[in-house]
């Protein structure tokens, strides 16, 4: 009678503990479920599919220079006698820019002058057959070396405007000494119109072609779009660079934009208007996209089009109005419960 005592107080014992422990493994069990189904939730950002233009294009840099845009300088070193212009002087064609000391100007002028005077005798002397060809020839060679010489010296001394055009630099004072290698004593420059001159790869040359688009961001306006042209595309190589040369050609009404400042210029090869577009970032491997619907990740393979660092088209796929993810889509699977912080 003891013996069943002791072995029934044994068996409630065990019945009790195992409906207590069972009773506790069951509410762990639902809360790992329920700490799971927090956990499995993403926070994600969404933004909503709509049509916009999308472009592709390349991108030149540089520093945007006038239309036409040269230094004057002189070949010969010498003193400058006096600047007759200052920055913001409109010139015309031919005018008189620069006085440069004519000491040695005087010299080679009454060389040329001597050797045009034996020119012109022996020149008659010749068409008469009174001298022989040999003689003529060396009077004449003697004569166009002394023209040249005051040519280049009177060129070096009076220096004139070869275009009509705007002084934008001034960089030396009268009396001043020049030498070559240096920069010139005067930039000249037409500014209704500006040029950014580019440099093309072989790979990008076959995808340009005169009169494309452009798009001009300058430095000194970084907020505002200007818009150009692609002109003067080379039809050759540089033969040391290996790089085609051209130019975007923009206007400048009211000569707002300055010479020598820094532009970024995009050339258009494809535009797009009412293109589908996202956001580069929603893009993942294999073409995989996210959308969201009832509250879920959706998994769904898109085709695409023009893509950019930043946008995508995409041409297949999806639709306008759609919701897809943009941020968060690290680790996400389809079906998985999604949580829109922000956008």
């Amino acid at each position: 009678m003891k013996l069943k005592s002791i072995t029934g107080i044994l068996l409630a014992g065990f019945v009790i503990t195992l409906f207590f422990g069972c009773g506790a493994s069951s509410q762990k069990a639902q809360q790992k479920t329920t700490d799971t189904a927090t956990v499995s939730k993403i926070y994600v950002k969404s933004e909503t599919i709509q049509k916009e233009e999308i472009y592709d294009s390349i991108s030149y840099s540089g520093r945007l220079e006038g239309y036409k845009d040269i230094m004057i300088m002189p070949q010969m070193p010498g003193e400058i006698e006096e600047i007759l212009v200052g920055v913001n002087d409109r010139v015309s064609k031919d005018d008189l820019l620069v006085k440069m000391n004519a000491a040695s100007l005087k010299q080679v002028e009454a060389q040329y002058e001597s050797a045009r005077k034996s020119y012109e005798r022996m020149k008659s002397l010749y068409a008469d057959k009174l001298i022989a060809p040999q003689e003529y020839d060396q009077v004449k060679a003697g004569y166009d070396a002394a023209r040249a010489a005051y040519r280049q010296v009177l060129d070096s001394t009076e220096l004139t405007a070869p275009f009509q055009g705007t002084i934008v630099g001034k960089y030396f004072d009268d009396n001043e000494l020049y030498s070559p290698g240096r920069r010139g004593i005067l930039r000249l420059a037409q500014i209704e119109k500006l040029k950014l001159p580019i440099s093309v790869v072989a790979k990008d040359y076959i995808k340009l072609r005169e009169g494309m688009e452009a798009r001009i961001v300058v430095e000194a306006f970084p907020n505002q779009v200007f818009y150009g042209v692609l002109r003067d595309l080379s039809p050759g190589a540089d033969p040391v660079t290996g790089l085609f040369s051209a130019n975007i050609i923009m206007e400048n009404p009211g000569k707002r934009l300055p010479v020598g400042v820094f532009a970024t210029g995009e050339v258009i090869i494809k535009i797009k208007e009412n293109a589908l577009v996202i956001p580069r970032t929603a893009l993942s491997a294999d073409n995989v996209v996210y959308t969201i619907e009832s509250g879920r990740a959706k998994r769904k393979v898109v085709q695409t089009g023009i893509l950019l660092t930043d946008r995508v088209e995409i041409t297949g796929g999806l639709n306008e109005g759609d919701t897809v993810i943009s941020e968060g889509t690290l680790g996400l699977e389809d079906g998985m419960a999604v949580k829109v912080i922000g956008r």
